[in-house]
């Protein structure tokens, strides 16, 4: 009976075994499947965390674009085009025959003169950071390359039509014409000579005191003393300006002339001038607007003195324009730079601010085009005779608006935008 009993038993634990192993495994299969989907979960919520710090990133990266700088170069486009319409040509015809107009072109003349200086400011704030990785390869392939085609395809168009179409120049003088540029197209061989110094300037462009000490020299050689000979040659010091000039003669020095200045200051304003009382930068722009106030009266008088086209207190490298655009680069920087512009803004701004290139390459061809052909000039508005202090606002709006389409249709072609614009 024993025997009979446990073997009834063992098969019982035989029949039921099957049964507790069903139940073993589909436990172990619900808790399997709760941990897949917990660990599921937990993964989805690391790539949500993960995609938000990319997000995170893009949007510092985008917040680190200066976007005041875009603004700072936008606005140097339209001076120099101001500038151009109301330069050196309808000044001088304006003086000749005693116009009337003349004080206000003249000014208009003098408050745009930042113009190019501020361009220079803004290619060293990006060119001599050295935390931007530097190599010659991309200096000569990108930088440079894009500034010689730039020039040469721009060169060429302007060789065509005083050619075929101005008949100013024989077939025969194109390579002239070519090599020499339009008189504007000095800009670029300006920046490259920047670009191919910049090794050097990157060097010592974090260094305070060095950089300091260069600015300083660059404004004593390239600003104080040509300011000084042109307070000079205005006030008939002709004594005085031969000596000055021997005496700056006799120590042969070039190094720190000229835009190199303006190169090195716009990193060094950027990185370390930073002006936190509104009080002291109130006061700074007053003292700016001061300065542009004596620029238009000095340059006007001397006009009237002299009886001549007068540059001497508006020339891009005399303290007074140097004082004027540093001052205007502060504001931009701080006041500017403070704004907290809107993402379709900001959209408009860089669009604008990269068709700016191509904007002053193409307005003086332009100009002359619409002056020629559709009688838009500083006195004239499609054959319409109007006053100079009129018709230069009207000629730069009408420039400005196609040059800025040419430039657009431009960079909407793959070759021409990495090489032309």
């Amino acid at each position: 009976m024993n025997n009979c009993n446990r073997e009834k038993e063992t098969s019982l634990d035989v029949i039921n075994t099957p049964c507790n192993l069903v139940i073993n495994i589909s436990d172990e299969k619900q808790s399997t499947i709760k941990e897949i989907s917990i660990s599921e979960e937990t993964l989805n919520e690391d790539l949500d965390q993960e995609t938000k710090i990319k997000n995170s990133q893009k949007i510092n990266q985008k917040s680190k674009r200066l976007y005041w700088a875009d603004c700072a170069r936008i606005y140097s486009i339209l001076a120099i085009i101001f500038l151009h319409c109301a330069g050196y040509s309808c000044e001088k015809t304006l003086l000749k025959r005693n116009d009337p107009n003349l004080k206000i072109i003249c000014w208009y003349n003098c408050i745009t003169r930042f113009g190019v200086p501020m361009f220079v400011l803004l290619s060293g704030t990006f060119i001599l950071d050295p935390s931007k990785k530097f190599s010659f390869k991309k200096m000569f392939k990108h930088n440079i390359l894009r500034l010689a085609t730039a020039f040469a395809f721009w060169s060429t168009i302007s060789a065509l039509l005083n050619i075929f179409l101005y008949h100013k120049n024989e077939p025969s003088e194109f390579l002239k014409l070519f090599v020499v540029g339009e008189e504007y197209l000095w800009f670029i061989f300006m920046i490259i000579g920047c670009y191919l110094i910049a090794p050097f300037l990157r060097l010592f462009s974090d260094n305070v005191i060095l950089a300091r000490y260069f600015l300083g020299l660059c404004v004593f050689w390239g600003s104080f003393i040509p300011t000084l000979k042109s307070i000079f040659s205005s006030f008939e010091l002709k004594e005085a300006q031969l000596e000055l000039n021997t005496w700056t003669n006799r120590w042969h020095f070039h190094f720190t002339l000229e835009f190199v200045g303006y190169f090195v200051a716009g990193y060094h304003i950027v990185k370390n001038v930073n002006i936190s009382s509104i009080y002291y930068r109130l006061l700074l722009y007053i003292l700016g607007v001061f300065d542009v106030l004596l620029i238009g009266y000095l340059t006007y008088h001397n006009e009237l003195k002299n009886q001549r086209y007068s540059k001497e207190f508006r020339d891009t490298c005399s303290l007074t324009v140097v004082f004027y655009t540093v001052i205007l680069f502060i504001f931009f920087k701080h006041e500017i730079g403070r704004i907290q512009f809107s993402e379709k803004a900001v959209k408009v701004i860089s669009k604008f601010s990269s068709l700016t290139f191509g904007m002053y390459l193409s307005h003086m061809i332009i100009k002359i085009l619409l002056s020629k052909y559709c009688h838009i000039r500083q006195e004239e508005f499609l054959g319409i005779k109007v006053s100079s202090k009129i018709g230069c606002p009207i000629a730069w709006l009408m420039i400005t608006m196609v040059s800025l389409l040419v430039s657009y249709s431009l960079s909407k072609i793959p070759i021409l935008k990495n090489y032309v614009v």
